[in-house]
């Protein structure tokens, strides 16, 4: 007859396993506190970053309607309040704000705890590895300033004398058309430049040209009398609404052949129009009607900032200004 015999289990084995499991679950608590800690770090860093990226454009967007921005303490509490409402527990600090230059400001963000008010953020598997808190922070700068160069979203091109920053509203109709404000100016070369404005050459069904006086080129005319193709829908929708347009600085000849040298950009609020067959609110504004032969726009010269990022360079200060963040 066999005997099972039951073999004991060796004491030595099972200290062994629960070594191994031991320093296991260590591993495995370390890439917890990895993974876990990690990702609330970059969470922390990402609202960080945006309450930053708030701050610096709301600081920006002040600066470019005073001009002026000299003293940093002047708008720390409003960069406060701004980082707070972008973070998520409502808790932010804003440990630094500078002008690195006249146009520019440069905010940084550091880490709040929403619920202890701490400068640091507790995490939640990395103290059993002897590490209780950290610190993460954020920085953004932004500029202001006229623009250089962008999209006109009519290709149309002012005259230097029409351009008043005094809020009257006035009527600009096409060069040799009645009914505009007159006025008058002369060129850099000495020649007499007619109040109004012109159409620069633009291809066959588009409404809009690019426009960049930082590199100094003459921008083609147009001598066409109705509106380019297209326009008519880009007038409904800016009913009302304030405009980026060229203002030229000197021309040449005028349709084929002619040209315009663009040298600022102007912000204008666009009230009405009159073209043949399509007007709106033409004659709305007591002094400021265009009917009849008057082929224009009516409206005003405004301070305006934009955050138009399609909006680029530094240019010449004619109440336009756009804002842009640079990192």
């Amino acid at each position: 007859m066999r005997w099972l015999k039951r073999i004991p289990q060796n004491s030595d084995e099972r200290g062994a396993v629960a070594v191994i499991v031991a320093f296991a679950m260590v591993g495995i608590l370390g890439f917890a506190a990895v993974a876990i800690d990690t990702g609330a770090l970059y969470s922390e860093r990402a609202q960080l970053q945006s309450a930053a990226d708030a701050a610096a454009l709301a600081i920006s967007q002040e600066c470019s309607k005073t001009r002026t921005c000299t003293n940093p303490a002047l708008k720390l509490p409003a960069a406060q309040e701004l980082a707070n409402a972008n973070s998520n527990d409502g808790a932010s600090t804003v440990s630094s704000l500078t002008y690195p230059t006249a146009n520019s400001v440069k905010v940084q963000t550091t880490t709040k705890d929403g619920k202890t008010k701490a400068g640091s953020l507790a995490l939640t598997f990395a103290p059993i590895l002897g590490i209780e808190t950290d610190t993460v922070s954020a920085t953004s700068t932004a500029r202001w300033g006229s623009p250089a160069r962008g999209p006109a979203i009519l290709p149309l091109v002012f005259a230097p004398c029409n351009f008043k920053l005094n809020g009257a509203i006035q009527v600009i109709s096409r060069h040799g058309d009645s009914g505009g404000t007159p006025c008058s100016s002369t060129s850099p070369s000495g020649q007499l430049l007619p109040g109004g404005f012109g159409w620069l050459a633009t291809p066959s069904g588009v409404c809009g040209a690019n426009v960049d006086i930082a590199i100094n080129a003459m921008m083609a005319s147009d001598n066409g009398i109705s509106l380019p193709a297209g326009c008519a829908s880009v007038l409904t929708a800016s009913a009302g609404k304030t405009i980026l347009l060229p203002v030229y600085s000197d021309k040449n000849g005028a349709g084929a052949g002619g040209w315009y040298k663009v040298t600022g950009w102007a912000a204008f609020k666009l009230l009405g129009w009159n073209y043949p067959g399509f007007s709106y609110q033409a004659t709305t504004y007591s002094g400021a009607t265009c009917k009849g032969d008057c082929k224009g726009i009516i409206g005003q010269f405004v301070s305006f900032v934009s955050l138009d990022d399609r909006f680029t360079g530094v240019g010449p200060d004619l109440g336009a200004s756009i804002v842009t963040l640079s990192n």
